[in-house]
């Protein structure tokens, strides 16, 4: 995987249902039936992209700055530190029209962006590029990289795959509303429910596979590469 990565989708019609995603026809009436989008509406479509990062290696703080300002632990005399900052983003382009004493809305696009805004690694300032302490350090560090970059494939294909499977309102499947704020509440509330549990299921993840790279095994391999720490 590169690292910018798009993943596309067009559908005529969408099956299945999620208790966070479902709109009830029985809960519409009759007139949810009779809402119809414009024959150019044109299809649903589902963008997923993802942005790995790119790393960024700094040498200019200390040992004692590192630890005392970019530590993710309580251990002492930090030598690197990797700082990712990932991101989940989604922008959703609904339509609407004047139906009856309503709206009738759908969902004609939506884009979402899986990203990292940050992705740094910081070695301690002792240690000169190309000296063999730098090397050990930044090997270590480059597995926390390889770890923060190694979830985005399979979260992107997860999001895509419920944003192509789940049931709201299309083109094809349009749904009514009281005004323009209520549609825009419904479609903002769907994509919340869908997406917000997958972003706190990355930051779970990245926790806990952050935290089997910093084993003291992993620890003691680093010190045994060089004689003078």
């Amino acid at each position: 995987m590169g690292a910018r990565e798009t993943m596309r989708f067009r559908r005529r019609f969408l099956a299945g249902c999620c208790a966070a995603a479902c709109y009830a026809a029985t809960a519409l009436g009759a007139a949810a039936a009779e809402c119809r989008s414009p024959d150019d509406a044109g299809s649903f479509e589902v963008n997923v992209q993802i942005d790995a990062g790119e790393t960024r290696i700094s040498n200019n703080l200390s040992k004692a700055q590192l630890s005392g300002a970019l530590s993710h632990g309580r251990r002492r005399n930090i030598l690197g530190v990797m700082q990712g900052d990932v991101d989940l983003r989604w922008f959703i382009n609904y339509k609407i029209e004047e139906y009856r004493d309503g709206i009738c809305f759908w969902v004609a696009s939506v884009d979402v962006e899986l990203a990292y805004r940050q992705l740094d690694v910081y070695i301690a300032a002792e240690y000169e590029p190309g000296s063999c302490q730098y090397e050990a350090v930044l090997d270590h560090e480059k597995e926390h990289v390889q770890v923060a970059q190694s979830i985005m494939g399979p979260y992107a294909q997860q999001i895509y795959a419920s944003l192509t499977t789940l049931s709201f309102p299309t083109p094809d499947l349009p749904s009514v509303a009281d005004s323009p704020e209520a549609a825009r509440a419904q479609v903002n509330e769907v994509f919340r429910r869908l997406l917000m549990p997958v972003r706190e299921r990355i930051y779970l993840v990245l926790r806990t596979q952050q935290a089997e790279v910093d084993t003291r095994e992993n620890y003691r391999r680093t010190f045994r590469q060089c004689r003078k720490w």
